[in-house]
């Protein structure tokens, strides 16, 4: 090869890469002291549906530009397109605040992107046309004073491969600058109040380090502004925020409107969405604001408790609760009384010691969720066992002894009375509780896991005394027994039925054990057709393309996942609308201990399953299913989430 070959070649090279760099810019809209362009991520069109692009601003040292929502004063950029079919999505960074004379404002300064998504022309049949892009932009930039920047911007991108431009990864770094509920996973707000009065708004939070560096409030009320938050309060880790209400707009009218937090830590931040904010009385403590909220977590862990006693993960347990009734009408009313609470002191213990188990695995810095103790091969090893003798004595194969002292104690109560099965029965009721998150259950057990020990403890208790309410019932009235059956053989058949229950029970015990252990290769591969294996890696990049994303949190221990597998996620009705909809199907498998996906369900305040979320970039935040699937909702919420 000669030399005017290289020059030639060499030529080439810079020329197309001058040209492709031309393409990914559109020309400068510029005044006194800004300058802005269009700028994309991809060098040509290629098969792109949406352009992946951005607002560069260029401003003068000791000039901004608004964030979205600009705070005491100021506007946001907008930008219009002159075709109406290309429709834009915008992506807000995260800000910072400016304070000048008392006025606190939010923005960016220096050099700015601002990305947005570019929707193409979905009237063209063909995809690798050019594309050329106009609108007119319409922004405010300050200092000491304000001067408005507008005029026509442009973008054109030929036809052709559409590999990344120069730009792209400065975009795909602003983007991830974005606040959402993801880039937060250890922020967590406890609650929220208003009072008015003090023209307050108090918040409680976790937040790495117990470091807060800022809250961005909005309101789709006009005229409101808010200060940086002031730490009051550091009760059990929790910090307690008090945020000023600025402007001189009536604070009681932000009671029961909607609010849009942007949380920042040192490291971290995260959006939440707040629906109808509460006002709380005037005081300097978060005990206004917590009260009225952990009654209510109460009552819904009570509500949770009962639901439980006709979930799935308790009808094989159904066996011991007829065994418990057999033979009560010869019983004095004494007796039954204690029969049945024997069973509720059994369910009650149980979910002590659970509260207490959970506090120990968080002390060593585990992490903690709603039925974990399946995924320990010891756990089920020993379950199993339980369940093997209380078969055999339903088969009436042995006769489980009590220990000597243990009679003596107990004969003043009753002679033979069989109290000990009640007590374990009650046990074993709260063991197969456990694997599932039913209505209720999820979020009152999220703010349990979530929260200190004390709320822990209560929280499942109360939930345990809901899990008990039917034995705590027939105790308190036990005369309801009368209404039972003459005893006869059937008795019998009862007892070898329920038998035959629970070693459907411990089938699925072992199974899952199996699992486990490793006997079940396929155990390692998504159960469900058209499910790739979750991790956060592969969902934020299923996300990052803007296309739908369903995520199913399973295990094999899970009844009730089961349950909405076989009743609603393998149904052709649901298969066809995701493949319409073109979702990104992920199914995460819970059955093993694994940190990543326990990460996950915090960050989303669960830590139970079955969990179910659905993602689009139609969706201003995702959509979290109810633990029990129901396919028309299901079907209503791929329709809404459908960019179709």
């Amino acid at each position: 090869m000669d030399m005017i070959q290289i020059i030639f070649i060499l030529f080439c090279l810079i020329f197309s890469g001058v040209n492709s760099l031309q393409a990914a810019q559109g020309p400068w809209l510029e005044s006194k002291y800004a300058k802005v362009r269009l700028i994309s991520g991809a060098q040509a069109t290629g098969s792109l549906t949406e352009i992946p692009a951005a607002l560069e601003f260029q401003l003068k040292p000791e000039w901004k530009v608004y964030w979205r929502s600009p705070g005491d004063a100021g506007l946001p950029p907008e930008l219009k397109s002159d075709n109406p079919k290309h429709e834009i999505t915008r992506f807000w960074p995260l800000p910072e605040r400016f304070s000048l004379f008392g006025i606190d404002t939010f923005g960016y300064s220096g050099r700015v992107l601002l990305p947005i998504s570019i929707k193409r022309d979905d009237t063209k049949i063909d995809l690798r046309a050019d594309f050329t892009f106009t609108g007119e932009l319409n922004a405010l930039v300050c200092s000491d004073l304000c001067v408005p920047i507008s005029g026509p911007l442009s973008l054109f991108l030929p036809n052709g491969m559409a590999p990344p431009s120069v730009f792209a990864q400065e975009i795909a770094y602003a983007k991830a600058q974005v606040p959402t509920f993801v880039t937060g996973p250890d922020i967590d707000m406890k609650s929220i109040g208003l009072m008015p009065e003090d023209r307050k708004i108090l918040i409680e939070l976790l937040a790495p380090d117990q470091t807060l560096k800022d809250v961005f409030i909005e309101t789709k009320l006009t005229g409101y502004s808010f200060s940086k938050p002031v730490i009051k309060d550091k009760p059990n880790d929790i910090m307690v925020a008090e945020i000023t209400i600025n402007s001189a707009q009536d604070a009681g009218a932000l009671v029961g409107q909607d609010l849009i937090l942007t949380i920042v830590s040192k490291e971290q931040n995260k959006e939440i969405n707040v629906p109808s904010l509460s006002k709380i009385s005037n005081t300097n403590t978060a005990v206004a604001a917590f009260w009225p909220g952990f009654m209510v977590i109460l009552l819904t862990s009570f509500i949770g408790g009962f639901i439980l006693n006709f979930m799935p993960c308790i009808l094989p347990i159904l066996s011991l609760k007829v065994g418990s009734f057999l033979g009560m009408e010869r019983k004095s009313f004494y007796q039954v009384r204690a029969h049945f609470l024997a069973t509720a002191f059994g369910i009650l213990s149980s979910f002590i010691m659970l509260a207490l188990g959970l506090i120990l695995i968080r002390s060593a810095g585990h992490q903690i969720g709603w039925g974990i103790q399946f995924q320990s091969p010891i756990f089920l090893g020993f379950i199993s066992v339980v369940l093997v003798v209380f078969i055999a004595m339903l088969f009436d194969f042995f006769y489980l002894p009590i220990p000597k002292f243990a009679a003596i104690l107990s004969a003043p109560v009753a002679k033979n009375s069989g109290y000990r099965y009640d007590f374990l029965s009650g046990m074993l009721a709260t063991i197969l509780a456990t694997p599932c998150s039913a209505p209720f259950v999820g979020t009152a057990s999220a703010f349990a896991l979530s929260g200190s020990n004390t709320i822990l403890v209560s929280v499942l208790f109360v939930m345990g005394v809901g899990l008990a309410l039917p034995w705590l019932l027939f105790a308190a009235m036990p005369s309801l027994t009368s209404f039972l059956p003459t005893p006869g053989r059937w008795m019998v058949r009862i007892k070898q039925i329920s038998a035959i229950l629970l070693i459907g029970t411990l089938i699925w015990i072992l199974w899952v054990f199996a699992n486990l252990v490793g006997w079940r290769t396929s155990a390692q591969t998504p159960s469900l057709n058209n499910y790739e294996p979750w991790s956060m890696a592969a969902m934020e990049s299923a996300i990052a393309t803007n296309s739908p994303v369903f995520v199913d949190v399973t295990a094999d221990w899970c009844i009730t996942c089961k349950v909405n597998k076989i009743s609603v996620l393998e149904l052709d009705t649901i298969n066809k609308a995701f493949e319409n909809a073109e979702f990104t199907l992920f199914q995460a498998d819970w059955t093993r201990p694994n940190d990543e996906i326990a990460e996950f369900l915090a960050m989303n305040g669960r830590f139970g399953i079955p969990f179910d979320i659905i993602f689009s970039p139609r969706l201003e935040t995702p959509i979290i299913l109810p633990e029990i699937l129901i396919a028309e909702r299901l079907l209503a919420a791929i329709q809404v989430a459908s960019l179709k």
